[in-house]
């Protein structure tokens, strides 16, 4: 059965060679040290979902250019801001917090409905109702095309199942001082698919 330790990103190196320096240790072979993202690599690797090729930050940049171009006449609030140098990182920056904690488009309408009501908050109304446009637009245009890297989480989480990577394993979860809700996701789904899952708090 797998063992794996689930650390964070930049932690994955030191810990793997604090693993193959661990006294007494003289190899191991079932053991693998991973981050989120590289257990959801795994994951789809032999659970499919990995066939789709992915966007990068600059693809996924030049997009959303596409987009507030396409829109220009639609968006009030960012309207001024979409041919400024940076502003299309800071929105892929925005919308990739967004997907961490898993806020879909239909929320950002149910958001800017309620500040509908509010005095003084039409602002801001009006920008999560430009955020939903592009938002929306690109997830229509990545369906079924590309996988956007901020959606590996949460497919990871959905096809945790269907993979041996952790099935009836040993999984520790060291390292993290906190977790976004894809992560909480993963957890819930490590927690149901491997044998046993320790958490350093």
């Amino acid at each position: 059965s797998p063992l794996v330790l689930l650390v964070p990103e930049q932690a994955t190196f030191q810990t793997e060679y604090a693993l193959a320096s661990t006294p007494g240790l003289t190899g191991f072979i079932r053991a693998q040290v991973l981050s989120f993202r590289r257990l959801a690599y795994r994951v789809l690797q032999e659970a499919g979902g990995a066939a789709r090729p992915h966007i990068d930050d600059l693809g996924k940049r030049m997009l959303l250019r596409r987009l507030l171009e396409q829109r220009r006449d639609e968006i009030r609030v960012f309207r001024r801001s979409t041919g400024q140098p940076g502003f299309a990182d800071t929105l892929a920056r925005t919308l990739g917090e967004i997907k961490n904690y898993c806020v879909e488009p239909e929320d950002l309408v149910s958001a800017s409905a309620a500040l509908r009501d509010l005095q003084g908050a039409e602002t801001l109304a009006e920008k999560l109702e430009d955020l939903y446009l592009i938002y929306n637009d690109l997830e229509d245009f990545l369906a079924d095309r590309f996988i956007d890297p901020d959606d590996y989480l949460n497919l990871l989480a959905d096809r945790l199942a269907l993979s041996g990577a952790v099935r009836d394993g040993e999984v520790w979860v060291d390292g993290f001082s906190g977790f976004t809700p894809q992560e909480y996701r993963v957890l819930s789904s490590l927690l149901h698919n491997a044998g046993r899952v320790s958490i350093t708090l």
